[in-house]
């Protein structure tokens, strides 16, 4: 029977914890809430990690045109990049007011 198959407790089913691209296992994973479950969870976090990337290449001195060549972007894209990480270190100034 098809229905008395799916009633299984967690306990009885053989589960492997195979993680994700992010991570290698799910149970140890330091993410508060599962790229899986946000929507386009693992796109967002692969361009976050970019564009972090691209804020501590410029801090350390490469031009926003090397940058956009290393990344295979515009330097519009870049420029874009490092205006957000500034404004969310603004915000996040800010609310440490609160």
């Amino acid at each position: 029977m098809v229905g008395s198959e799916l009633n299984l407790l967690s306990d009885e089913i053989n589960w492997r914890d195979e993680g994700c691209e992010v991570f290698q296992a799910c149970l140890s994973c330091p993410l508060p809430r599962c790229v899986e479950e946000e929507p386009r969870g693992q796109q967002q976090l692969r361009l976050t990690a970019r564009n972090k990337r691209m804020v501590e290449l410029r801090q350390s001195g490469k031009s926003v045109r090397g940058i956009a060549g290393l990344f295979g972007v515009s330097r519009r894209t870049v420029e874009r990049a490092l205006k957000n990480q500034n404004d969310n270190a603004k915000i996040k100034k800010f609310r440490g007011y609160f």
